[in-house]
């Protein structure tokens, strides 16, 4: 997800430079406008996650700004910050659509901290949930597995050589797998392709076959074992990981309770294999 945007209003730039210091250990984007038409353009062109606003501005004040901002966009989030509290200014803020107000007499950071915190994840858990409808899913869950996927590589290799030393492609590697790797290989060179570890070159479905490989070495007794629960449980989520893999690149639209499944099961696997044993 990216960095929020917060755009700051204010003509005083002492004030300007007070939000900055407070705001500075939260990991955003801050926008500096100095007047209300200013912050209107800002507002539009930088299309910001929050606008503190300051309430006696020049050229627009500061509630014509929020009306404005609202009637354009009713998702960004405005906090009116004036020094003349009062019970007028709250309701018009509310009734206008801001999301808050704070009193600066003078800005308290712990005050300011708390609002923008809020706010902010109200912002980034309604940015998560739009991320997750079924457009975007499959998106998210090739993302997921693909970071998977180079971990479990990664994980793969650490641990075959660990048990076997540097003949764990030879010995750990079951043949069929070897071979395809290396003619897939052969042809990236061919084709004059960024060239990638062997393992790369493999196919999500063959990951169990390697954990369970069996022949002169049982790769599930002597390396994999260790980690993970036992066979039952390793071999029910890969094959329904290589499942919603397929269903991801045909591609089929994945159901919401698959791409939670999807992570689940991936944040467990991974869990396991960052044990220490």
């Amino acid at each position: 997800m990216e960095r929020n945007k917060i755009l700051i209003v204010d003509d005083t730039p002492d004030n300007v430079k007070l939000l900055k210091t407070i705001l500075k250990d939260i990991e955003c984007e801050i926008i500096v406008a100095t007047d209300g038409k200013e912050a209107l353009n800002k507002t539009f062109e930088e299309q910001p996650d929050l606008v503190l606003l300051d309430y006696m501005l020049p050229k627009l004040d500061g509630m014509k700004v929020l009306e404005r901002i609202k009637e354009w966009n009713k998702d960004i989030a405005v906090v009116i910050i004036t020094a003349y509290g009062s019970e007028r200014v709250a309701v018009e803020t509310m009734r206008k659509g801001g999301e808050d107000y704070i009193i600066n007499k003078p800005l308290r950071k712990k005050e300011v901290l708390e609002v923008v915190d809020r706010i902010l994840d109200d912002i980034n858990l309604k940015k998560e949930k739009a991320m997750e409808t079924e457009e975007d899913r499959n998106l998210q869950a090739y993302k997921t597995l693909s970071r998977f996927e180079r971990k479990l590589r990664n994980f793969f290799v650490k641990t075959l050589k660990k048990h076997y030393g540097e003949n764990w492609w030879e010995t750990g590697i079951p043949k069929n797998i070897q071979g395809l790797c290396e003619e897939r290989r052969e042809e990236a060179i061919l084709r004059k392709k960024k060239i990638q570890p062997l393992l790369y070159y493999t196919d999500f479905s063959h990951y169990l076959s390697i954990i369970l490989y069996k022949n002169d070495v049982d790769n599930w007794k002597i390396v994999f074992g260790k980690y993970f629960i036992n066979i039952g449980w390793i071999k029910g989520r890969m094959i329904e990981l290589n499942e919603i893999r397929n269903d991801i690149t045909h591609p089929k639209p994945i159901a919401e309770m698959q791409y939670e499944k999807l992570k689940l099961y991936v944040n467990e696997i991974l869990e396991y294999m960052d044990r220490k044993v």
